[in-house]
Order: structure tokens, then sequence, then C-alpha cells
């Protein structure tokens, strides 16, 4: 464990003042930790205060009681190593808990179907039903994407012509000048082979007919800047590339703003163009398309908001996104994305995105995380243009020595989620320290 031991909590690392013999909430922690990316719980220290408290309980009394309710509480069974170290002359308890082979982890009392958590940032909660196929799915290695295609429990048998057309209208727009052929399908398992036939995988129907009700795209124009009045809306079916390019081009229209003439007439836009469009693909490459639903698409008159199914991928946090560490949820749809020159290199898209903000003025990206999708929220204002009255985000930290979240929220005239991303930004950049893990959570900043 990091010597620090007064580092707060996060998605690896979780304290307990104490474990009662009654109380079993602290096997969620150890759950959520098989099913997600392990971590470590620290039993000895009060969780609000970072106060060391230490344990009531001998060593071998206290290990043999955690060893014991693992055992009979969990199913599977989790892998688990303990140690102890004295700090202020008391003993607290490190469990380390590893990142399950066998997921899904879950509490027996309480079923797969109540028992099953997942980490996000500081907190266990209650794996969705599609997250629950997803650590299904990782126990054999395997994604939604790669696995046999079955509606009414009939396979799609391909035929040569098929995949041979497949292949050519794929090398016709490819961009990395590496054309595909069959040996390609099959390292990617777009297809598979069963008793010397070809059959297709749920990724080679989402690239070419599509037949999931649930893997489109709905696009809102709503008046003004709440959802109180929707002018017009769009669905856009097929393949989930032809859903790329009509879905770009139509918000791009509703973007428009007029023309400049540097050194040729070009469409100026309400937002970068660049932004949207990697927002939207990375939508699309990373979404879960086991949620029963589609990824929606807002315009507003100050916003854009792009809300891809599906929370972040095999513990993956917020601040692993924004630096660009990815895990890709479904492998060949990134491949044949990235060989059509939609994206780059993987992870990179939100970077990019970012970059491109930020070199035309506007904010970088802002993003609402919740357990059943990511809302990517792109502002049309340029920059934080702020009256004098109050600080700016540029300086807000040079002439700060402490705040709140609302505290900034109301100093910069700012969003909830606006004054929330920018505080994981900071965390992440080493700028401030939290304090306190409840509402009246507050940051120091660092000098």
């Amino acid at each position: 464990m990091n010597m620090n031991i007064f580092e707060n909590e996060s998605f690896n690392l979780e304290y307990k003042k104490e474990i009662s013999k009654l109380d079993k909430t602290w096997l969620k922690s150890i759950v959520s930790f098989s099913n997600t990316s392990g971590g470590e719980l620290v039993i000895g220290i009060e969780d609000r205060t970072l106060v060391v408290v230490g344990i009531k309980e001998d060593r071998s009394t206290i290990e043999q009681r955690i060893i014991e309710s693992v055992s009979n509480n969990i199913i599977p069974k989790p892998m688990i190593d303990i140690s102890f170290r004295n700090i202020e002359d008391k003993d607290v308890v490190i469990v380390y808990v590893s990142k399950g082979q066998n997921t899904p982890y879950y509490l027996k009392s309480e079923r797969l179907e109540n028992g099953c958590f997942v980490r996000y940032g500081s907190t266990d909660r209650l794996a969705t039903e599609s997250e629950r196929q997803e650590l299904l799915l990782s126990r054999k290695s395997s994604y939604f994407s790669n696995e046999i295609f079955e509606e009414n429990y009939s396979k799609v048998y391909l035929s040569d012509d098929e995949i041979r057309h497949f292949i050519e209208l794929i090398n016709s727009k490819i961009r990395t000048k590496k054309l595909i052929d069959f040996n390609k399908l099959l390292e990617w398992k777009l297809v598979k082979t069963m008793n010397k036939n070809i059959v297709a995988t749920n990724g080679y129907m989402l690239l070419t007919n599509n037949p999931f009700s649930n893997g489109t795209i709905r696009i809102g124009v709503f008046e003004g800047n709440t959802k109180n009045r929707l002018k017009t809306e769009f669905m856009v079916e097929g393949s989930i590339i032809n859903q790329f390019e009509e879905s770009l081009e139509t918000i791009l229209q509703l973007l428009e703003d007029g023309f400049t003439f540097e050194s040729k007439r070009e469409t100026k836009y309400k937002l970068p163009s660049t932004a949207i469009r990697e927002i939207l693909a990375n939508a699309i490459v990373h979404r879960n398309y086991i949620e029963n639903h589609p990824i929606r698409i807002s315009v507003f008159s100050d916003r854009v908001e792009i809300f891809s199914p599906g929370s972040f991928y095999d513990g993956i946090q917020l601040s692993d996104a924004l630096s660009g560490i990815s895990k890709l949820r479904n492998p060949n749809i990134a491949e044949i994305f990235y060989h059509l020159g939609i994206i780059e290199k993987w992870g990179s898209g939100i970077i990019r995105a970012n970059e491109e903000m930020i070199r035309n003025n506007y904010q970088e990206v802002m993003f609402d995380v919740s357990n059943h999708g990511i809302n990517a929220i792109l502002s049309m204002e340029k920059g934080l243009q702020v009256n004098e009255s109050y600080l700016s985000l540029e300086n807000y930290l040079e002439n700060k020595v402490s705040f709140s979240r609302r505290e900034i929220e109301n100093d910069l005239e700012i969003t909830e989620h606006q004054a929330r991303y920018y505080i994981e930004k900071w965390l992440k950049e080493n700028k401030i320290e939290r304090i306190g893990q409840t509402r009246r959570s507050h940051y120091i900043v660092i000098k």
C-alpha cells in the first residue's frame, strides 16, 4: 500500500472505522473491488476525518473474522490478502483485493440482481443489468461485439458474396492504406467459423444492417436551453458507420453559423466541428450496446449534449479518460473505425476534442457520468467571459486558499456539472486537495 495512508478515498481505496459483526456493508467494497479494478480496504481509520482509531481486536482474531466473512458471504470467493500496520501506536488492517477473474462477484444474501456492485469514484454502486452481463462476458475474456449474433435463437450464416461485399465496402473507405481481408475479420471476431460455415457476430451486424432496436441515434433540437420545448427530432438508423456520417452531417447543419473567407469560403459552426466529430465517434465506439437505450444527441441554444449508454468500461474513471487512458468495450468496432479514419489511436478522442475546444476559446468538454451512461456537454459559450465583479477560471486558484463546490458555482456563475468537472480536473493535476468526503467537503489550494 502507498505509504501515505491518509490520501483520500478513491476508486481503489476505502476506509472503515470498524467492521462490526452485525454490519456487513464493508463487504460491498470487497465485491466492487473484485468486479472492477481491485483495491484496498483499510480498517481502523475514520473515513470522513481520516483519524486513526485502530482496531479493538487482536490481529489473529480480526484476520480470521475477515476471511470467514468474505468466504461465507461473497460468491464466488474473491482473492484477498491481509496485512497490518501500526500507525500512531494503533493497529490498522489492510485488505488487498485483486481484480477478479470469475466475475461477476456478488453478496450471497442479496443474490446477483441486488448484490453485485461495481466501483466508481469513491462509491460502491449496484451494477446495472447490462454491467452484470458484461462481467459475465469478461469471465470468458469476451465482449458483446465479439459474440455470435442470434435472433429468435437463430444465427446469421454469411455467404461468400456477403462477406466479399462487406470487405469491398470497408476497403473503399479505408484511410490507413491497410486493406482488410477475410483473415482480419476472423482475427477481429467480426465473423466466426462454425461447422465449416461463417456466422456473423454482433459487431458485424452493427456494422452492416444493424437489427438492434436500441442501436440507433436520436437527435432532438430544443428551443432555448432546456428540454421544455422540442422543436424537431430525428431518428438515425442502419449501420453504425452510416449513423456516424449522417448524425455528424445533421449536427453540423444545425450548428451552421455563416461563412469565413480566409483562403477560401468555409462554413463556420457554433462549435468546433472536430470536437463534435471526436465526441460523436467516441459515443458510438465505446457505448454499451447491451443497454436498452439509443445514443441521444440534444441540441440547445447554448450547448450540445451527446449521451452514450453505458458507464465507463472495466474500471476506467473519468480522470483516466481525460488523460487518454482507454479500455475498449467494442474492440472489433474500434478496429474498423480506426481503419476508416474516424478515430485515431485509442483513447485520444477526448484529448483532441478538448484541444480543439480550447484552441477556439471554448470551455473544455464536460462529462456527467451516471449508472446508465455518459453525457458529454459541449458549451457554445466562448471561454468564461466573466465580469470583474467576480473571479475568472484562469485566476481562480491563484486568488483562493480554500473553497467548496457551491462556492465555485457562485463565484464563476457556472453549473454544478461544470464545477464538478473542474474540481475533478484540478484534483487530477494535484492543484487542490479534498478535505472530507461528505456534502460538506471543501478543497484546499496547493500553493
